[in-house]
């Protein structure tokens, strides 16, 4: 059986959204590997990210795409405007294509910060919220990135905590361990320096 996503590379997600009315960023396992300038491991899928307030915005942008809501492990046609309770995201691809292309989360926020959509108490502010890579991409801060692989990590979720937190400087790092310790304590024994 074909894997069910295409292997869209940065440089071309990059360039459907060239014109984008909102900013996104990248996010998932290439987000690290930006950030960290090097693959950590090869992806099956590519996703971005943005603020929940910009999702019909940057959405709106690509209306060469067949674009459905992935729910509950459903899909189901994505009506503009119309937002999914948490959590969800986007699927998209070309028309007439059999693979997705890539996939779009929206983060939850509040007018001053960001808000773990697993738990609102966990928050970061807006101006940390996105970072830049080396090459200038748009990337979601690795530590974020870092929290969502924390919730029943998979293997690969923990290869990856393995290699890139060492890599946080200490205010990320601390930052990942307080808010692991209060959404996902079972975690914390997993982590590199776990504690």
């Amino acid at each position: 059986m074909t894997s069910r996503w295409r292997h869209t590379s940065p440089a071309e997600l990059a360039e459907w959204l060239a014109n984008a009315p909102a900013c996104w960023a990248f996010a998932g396992g290439w987000a690290l590997d930006l950030w960290a300038g090097e693959p950590g491991r090869a992806h099956s899928d590519i996703e971005i990210t943005c603020l929940r307030r910009d999702l019909d915005s940057l959405v709106s942008a690509l209306s060469g795409f067949e674009i459905v809501a992935a729910q509950n492990k459903q899909l189901s046609p994505w009506n503009a405007g119309a937002v999914p309770s948490p959590p969800f995201s986007l699927w998209l691809r070309r028309y007439g294509e059999s693979q997705w292309d890539f996939e779009v989360l929206a983060e939850a926020h509040n007018q001053e910060a960001w808000q773990y959509r697993r738990d609102a108490r966990i928050c970061l502010p807006m101006d940390r919220l996105f970072r830049r890579s080396a090459e200038g991409w748009s990337i979601i801060a690795p530590e974020v990135q870092l929290l969502y692989k924390c919730k029943a990590p998979r293997d690969k979720d923990i290869a990856d905590l393995h290699h890139f937190m060492p890599l946080l400087d200490d205010v990320s790092r601390n930052w990942l361990f307080a808010a692991v310790a209060l959404a996902h304590p079972e975690t914390l024994p997993l982590l590199p320096g776990g504690r």
